[in-house]
């Protein structure tokens, strides 16, 4: 069994057999040619751009399901960095009898993002906030609308920032489901986004990696691409583990951007959509 010669340790082992190995890992998901371009969406691509973020949103990569479940097992953070991101910062997993260990840095290459931008600590959130934006603000100039689950409801943003929200919740940050709402946290990142602050990617996707790994209620693991290319770097030997491509799965269809198109509220919104031809689902 090749879940043998993952671990040395039988806890290890068992915590793999008893929740990770029965957990669904998240079908790859990201931009399709031709869907968004930047002729029709100048803002959207705007922001993206200044956060470093297209050649992400466009990558499509081997990844190895069952593997990566494995790396979930005995994943762990050391995490020293301060909120303009200066410290020390480890992220690594145990594997076939040796542990891997990468620095924010390795992560930022081999996933192709900025090494560089604020890093999500402050308040009794571990993953971070920040502190300095007001929230009512955020809400107004997003458009959001309290929702009775306590999330904020989406149906009046401009398009643009629907876009930004769909990409953080189905490519950058995927979740399973909700994607019609925020969370707090989906509120500051994208009014960050919005105020053109640079957001330290690699930190705070390696640690929602981390947040996938331990959250008792979660019934799926994400980023199977970016661990993957990870243990490239390890290196690791891949030539025994089992691959998958990635399915054809955008994260924004002609479904979704005309079913935004029928919430738009403003003139100004209206003008900007007129005329909007999108790609094949």
């Amino acid at each position: 069994m090749p879940e043998e010669r993952w671990f040395d340790d039988t806890n290890e082992k068992l915590a793999y057999d008893e929740r990770l190995s029965r957990m669904e890992i998240l079908p790859l998901k990201f931009i399709g040619d031709g869907v968004l371009p930047d002729e029709k969406y100048p803002e959207f691509w705007r922001l993206i751009d200044i956060q470093g973020l297209r050649p992400f949103l466009y990558m499509r990569e081997r990844y190895y399901p069952r593997f990566v479940a494995a790396s979930y097992t005995t994943m762990f953070i050391r995490d020293n960095l301060n909120d303009d991101g200066i410290g020390g910062f480890i992220f690594g997993f145990r594997l076939e009898g040796r542990t891997y260990e990468f620095r924010l840095s390795d992560l930022a290459t081999v996933w192709g993002l900025k090494d560089e931008g604020v890093t999500f600590k402050g308040g009794n959130n571990p993953h971070g906030t920040w502190n300095e934006f007001n929230k009512l603000d955020a809400i107004r100039g997003l458009r959001l609308e309290h929702a009775a689950s306590g999330k904020y409801e989406i149906s009046r943003m401009s398009t643009d920032h629907r876009l930004l929200l769909y990409v953080l919740s189905y490519v950058l940050l995927p979740r399973k489901s909700n994607h019609g709402s925020t969370s707090e946290e989906d509120l500051l990142i994208l009014w960050a986004m919005v105020q053109e602050k640079q957001i330290h990617w690699p930190y705070l996707m390696a640690h929602r990696i981390l947040r996938y790994s331990q959250s008792k209620s979660t019934s799926f693991l994400a980023h199977a691409h970016l661990l993957t290319k990870v243990f490239e770097i390890a290196p690791l030997d891949l030539t025994r583990e089992d691959n998958v491509e990635p399915e054809i799965s955008h994260a924004i269809t002609s479904k979704n951007i005309h079913q935004m198109r029928r919430n738009l509220v403003g003139p100004a919104d209206i003008a900007d959509d007129v005329g909007v031809d999108v790609g094949a689902d």
